[in-house]
């Protein structure tokens, strides 16, 4: 018998931060991130199975049991400062699977990422209507950047700074410069190729999913807290 294919939803909220302090059990509107994030996780009709990894037993508590919900005691190893996300998604996916005696088969993970608490339901559903069409290796959300390396940010080459990317044209203007989207962490979604073949965080067949700014704030320190409060209650 086949294995069903199916998609599954990879929340990961590791106990230490460098940043903030016990950051994915901070609060928005007396919710923890963690728990905002799961809760749209799971909503999502377009999202199969939802997976939690933590390194953390407090964080992992504050998740309700679901029937669509499994929930991962990560192995401390792979929640240090320094471990990439790969890893983390292929124990994810490996536990899923095997908790489940293989009657699943994974095609392709959603990362619902903790510290994106304003993305909204309809932002998680179209991107996974826009990867099922495209068939990448990746899909990443993006805002417009903000700074432009083919105009106003410099780099050291040499002894000297110069534009950090160049052209084969003379940029005069902001409006003349190759447009450019910086990442953030509303939705990325990978191919189940890109994690256990390809292995790169970002690989060559990467398409973009563009997100409204005010909705893309990844909290990193207390400025981006604030900011999140700010546009909750406009």
């Amino acid at each position: 018998m086949q294995n069903k294919k199916i998609n599954l939803a990879l929340i990961a909220a590791r106990k230490n931060s460098k940043g903030i302090k016990n950051k994915n059990l901070i609060k928005i509107k007396s919710k923890s991130i963690t728990k905002i994030a799961a809760d749209i996780a799971i909503k999502s009709k377009k999202i199969d199975k939802v997976i939690i990894s933590s390194d953390s037993k407090k964080i992992l508590n504050l998740i309700q049991e679901d029937k669509k919900l499994i929930k991962l005691k990560r192995n401390k190893k792979l929640a240090l400062d320094n471990t990439p996300m790969i890893p983390v998604m292929q124990d994810a996916i490996k536990y899923f699977e095997k908790k489940n005696n293989f009657k699943y088969f994974i095609d392709f993970l959603i990362i619902v990422d903790p510290t994106s608490p304003l993305r909204k339901l309809r932002d998680i559903n179209k991107a996974i209507s826009l990867f099922k069409k495209k068939k990448p290796d990746l899909l990443v959300s993006v805002h417009k950047a903000q700074h432009n390396p083919y105009f106003s940010i410099l780099e050291k080459k040499g002894k000297f700074y110069n534009l950090s990317k160049s052209s084969h044209k003379n940029i005069g203007s902001r409006q003349e410069a190759n447009e450019v989207f910086e990442i953030n962490t509303v939705v990325w979604i990978y191919s189940r190729k890109a994690i256990f073949n390809i292995k790169k965080r970002i690989p060559n067949k990467t398409i973009i999913f563009t997100t409204p700014i005010e909705r893309s704030i990844d909290i990193d320190n207390e400025n981006d807290i604030r900011l999140i409060n700010y546009y909750l209650k406009k």
